[in-house]
């Protein structure tokens, strides 16, 4: 032990690193200066959360690794400045949003253990970055990545740079985006064809995106009031995105069905749907019905689909619509 301390006080220790944070751990890199030969790095509690193997020196050709207890002997050729690089689970990090009154802040909200990390240059990263974990040895990897509800997010990593500084332990959240956004107010039903006499509708808003949306929970107010959470998708800057925020509380669709005319094998009917938009702004209204296979539809308003139809409306304040198609359906 006195032999490693001789050699651990020849080094310096970091005066500040490197520290790009992921969905579920952290790289980190800290600047060292190397005496000739040998360093010792007292890591101390730290390396318990150090992931197995990534440990290394960059800038020189390491030749041997020695842990013992939580010090870690490095032997290598060559000596002056180096990099001291690892991948630490006790630092993780994700994004949310808040919107309200048509203003979008992208928030980030990071998660420290241990003892406080100084940052000279701090990075978020958003995206899929496997890690092994305990479950390695079955083969099935750690997800680093806070799922968008598909489950997948097509578009890589989205890197947000956060200001430099000293994380304390435990949970920081920091502003880091702001913008001004136009929301067009959403109402949908979307699901199978019903008779039920009133049909409840969906909330939701639909806005581009003024910077990369990486996957992250959604908070909107408006009017003061608190309106709901929902998760947002990934979205690239300039696409659409859109949110939705569970069921309306005022509008609904009034629907009545009745039957035309049937057959042996089939039965048409006439489905008639009523709305009028609640509020005193203009909506959107989308309908998405599927229907039991095989059907005829007569409905030349909306976009057919093998499964059923798609129609979106825009509608004024206060505007009533009513939509009228024929269906017919097997007995």
């Amino acid at each position: 032990m006195k032999q490693l301390l001789a050699l651990f006080s020849l080094g310096l220790l970091a005066l500040a690193q490197e520290v790009v944070v992921y969905p579920g751990f952290a790289e980190v890199k800290e600047p060292v200066v190397l005496p000739p030969s040998a360093w010792v790095y007292l890591a101390g509690e730290k390396l318990g959360r150090i992931v197995p193997g990534s440990l290394r020196l960059v800038g020189v050709e390491e030749t041997e690794r020695v842990y013992q207890g939580t010090a870690v002997l490095f032997r290598y050729l060559g000596e002056g400045p180096a990099t001291l690089r690892y991948l630490y689970t006790g630092l993780s990090g994700e994004v949310f949003y808040t919107l309200e009154e048509g203003r979008l802040t992208l928030w980030a909200r990071l998660r420290l253990e241990g003892s406080p990390l100084e940052a000279r240059k701090l990075t978020l990263l958003a995206g899929e970055a496997p890690l092994l974990g305990g479950a390695e040895a079955k083969g099935i990897p750690m997800r680093a990545l806070a799922e968008a509800p598909s489950g997948e997010s097509p578009f890589g990593l989205f890197r947000y740079p956060l200001p430099p500084g000293r994380l304390e332990p435990g949970t920081t959240e920091i502003p880091v985006l702001k913008a001004q956004v136009s929301p067009k107010r959403l109402l949908r039903y979307q699901g199978p064809f019903r008779t039920d006499r009133f049909l409840p509708l969906e909330r939701g808003y639909r806005f581009q995106a003024p910077f990369p949306l990486a996957p992250g929970g959604l908070e909107a107010a408006e009017g003061g009031l608190f309106l709901g959470q929902a998760p947002l998708p990934a979205t690239p800057e300039g696409e659409v995105a859109e949110v939705w925020l569970g069921r309306d509380l005022e509008g609904r669709l009034e629907r009545s069905v009745s039957l035309l005319g049937q057959s042996e094998k089939e039965a048409t009917y006439r489905v008639e749907t009523r709305f009028k938009n609640p509020y005193p702004y203009p909506v959107a209204l989308l309908l998405s019905e599927t229907f039991p296979q095989p059907f005829r539809l007569d409905f030349p308003e909306a976009a057919h689909l093998p499964q059923g139809y798609r129609l979106e409306i825009p509608l004024k304040p206060g505007e009533s619509l009513t939509l009228v198609y024929r269906l017919t359906l097997p007995r």
